[in-house]
C-alpha cells in the first residue's frame, strides 16, 4: 500500500459575532488501495492556513506520496529533519505535518480495522471527562455569565472554560494588550464570582487568559480569583515564556495551563524543566499529530505533568483528541467545542464526536481509524488543491 494523492479542503466559515471568520482546513491523503485517512490544520482562525495548505502539498510531493503510511515514524521525522525549516516548524509548518500525521494514522487504523487509541497502546481509560467552551459568545453582564453557566451544567458538563477578560461589557471582543485596565479587571472578577455562585462548588472553572497579560497583572489578577476555585488559569504570560508561566504561578499559588501555541518537544521540555505548568495543551494540529504529541505527553509524563489537548477547531480535530486522549497515562480533561451555533462545520463529517457527548463523558470509540467519515457532498463545495 503506498499513498497515491494528498487533497487540502477550505470550507470558510461565517465570522462568529466577536471575532474573524473561522475556515477548516481538512487533509485527505488516499493510497492505491482505496483507503482514505483525514487530518485538520489546526489553523482554524488567525492568520496562516492558506500558508499551511500548500506546506501540505509541498510536503507530499517531497515525502508523503509514493510512501508507505505505515511508516509515520519515517515519514514524520522526514519532514521535519530533512526540510531545513521543519526543525523548527512553528504552527504554520507544524500545522501542516500535523494534519498529514493524523490522516496516516487514520489509514493505518483503517486498514488494521482498529481505533487509533488501539494503535497507539490502547485505552487507559473507558471514558473521558470533557468540558465545555465557547458557551459564553457576546455575553457581557456577570449575570449573563451566570445564566448560560447554569445551562452548561444543565447539558451535563462537570467542568466549564472561559476568558472573563475576552468581552467588553457589550459583549463585543476587548482582549487586553498586556496592561489590563481595572476596570476591566473589575468586570471580569465579577464575572468568574457569578459563574462559581451559579454552578456550585462542585462543578470546575477553568480560567482562560490567551496570552494577553504579562506576569504583574497576571498575578494581580489570580490572586483575586484564587477565592473562587479555579480548577487552573491558561495561558498566563507570553505564549513562549516559560518564566513568565513560572513568576504567575509562584505568584499566584494556582495551577497553570499552556502551550497550544507551541509545537515540539524541545519548545515543551522548557516549561517542564522550569516547573512553570501544571497542564501542558498541545494542539494535535500544530504540535506534530499523533506523532508528535505523544512524544510530548511522554516527556509530560516524566515530568509529573497533565495533558489537556487543546481542540478548537472542526471534528476532525475533535477526532484526534480523544483518541490520543484515551491512549495516554498522563490525560487530565478534554476540551470541546459541543455546539457551534454560527456554522455548520459538524456537517464535514458523518458522526462528529461533539454530538456523542453524554453527561459530560465521552465513551471509548469502536469504529476504525479516527472513528469518522469525511461527507464528501460538503467537500465538493469548498476550495481544494491536490498534490
Amino acid at each position: 500500500m503506498k499513498v497515491r494523492s494528498v487533497t487540502v479542503y477550505r470550507a470558510q466559515l461565517a465570522a462568529m459575532k466577536e471575532a474573524a471568520a473561522h475556515a477548516i482546513l481538512m487533509v485527505r491523503v488516499e493510497t492505491d488501495v482505496g483507503i482514505a485517512g483525514v487530518g485538520e490544520i489546526g489553523l482554524a482562525y488567525g492568520a496562516g492556513g492558506r500558508g499551511a495548505a500548500e506546506i501540505v502539498l509541498e510536503l507530499a510531493r517531497g515525502y508523503v506520496i509514493g510512501k508507505d503510511p505505515f511508516r509515520t515514524e519515517a515519514i514524520h521525522d522526514a519532514m521535519r529533519r530533512k526540510t531545513f525549516w521543519g526543525h523548527v516548524p512553528g504552527p504554520i509548518f507544524g500545522a501542516a505535518i500535523s494534519a498529514i500525521d493524523q490522516a496516516l494514522w487514520d489509514i493505518k487504523g483503517k486498514a488494521l480495522n482498529q481505533p487509533v487509541h488501539v494503535l497507539l497502546g490502547g485505552a487507559c481509560r473507558d471514558a473521558l471527562r470533557m468540558y465545555c467552551n465557547g458557551w459564553y459568545r457576546s455575553l457581557g453582564e456577570p449575570e449573563a455569565y451566570a445564566e448560560a453557566a447554569r445551562g452548561v451544567v444543565a447539558r451535563g458538563f462537570d467542568a466549564m472554560k472561559f476568558d472573563p477578560m475576552k468581552l467588553d461589557r457589550g459583549g463585543k471582543g476587548a482582549y487586553p494588550n498586556r496592561r489590563i485596565e481595572r476596570s476591566h479587571e473589575r468586570l471580569a472578577i465579577s464575572r468568574v464570582e457569578a459563574v462559581r455562585e451559579a454552578v456550585g462548588p462542585d462543578v470546575d472553572i477553568l480560567v482562560e487568559m490567551h496570552g494577553n497579560m504579562w506576569p504583574m497583572d497576571s498575578i494581580h489578577f489570580g490572586k483575586q480569583v484564587a477565592r473562587f476555585d479555579p480548577f487552573f488559569l491558561e495561558e498566563v504570560a507570553d505564549a513562549e515564556d516559560a518564566e513568565a508561566a513560572r513568576q504567575v504561578a509562584e505568584g499566584t499559588g494556582l495551577p497553570i495551563a499552556a502551550g497550544e501555541r507551541l509545537c515540539t518537544p524541545v519548545e515543551f521540555r522548557r516549561f517542564f524543566e522550569l516547573r512553570a505548568i501544571n497542564v501542558a495543551q498541545p494542539d494535535m494540529g500544530i504540535a506534530g499529530g499523533f506523532t508528535g504529541v505523544r512524544a510530548i505527553a511522554a516527556l509530560a509524563h516524566a515530568h509529573s505533568i497533565y495533558i489537556q489537548p487543546h481542540n478548537c477547531g472542526g471534528p476532525v480535530s475533535t477526532a484526534a483528541c480523544i483518541h490520543l486522549s484515551f491512549s495516554i497515562p498522563n490525560f487530565l480533561i478534554q476540551e470541546v467545542f459541543p455546539v457551534w451555533p454560527e456554522d455548520d462545520r459538524l456537517d464535514l463529517v458523518d458522526d462528529p464526536y461533539e454530538r456523542r457527548i453524554e453527561r459530560g463523558q465521552m465513551a471509548l470509540p469502536t469504529r476504525p481509524g479516527l472513528g469518522i467519515e469525511p461527507n464528501m457532498d460538503y467537500l465538493a463545495r469548498c476550495e481544494s488543491i491536490q498534490a
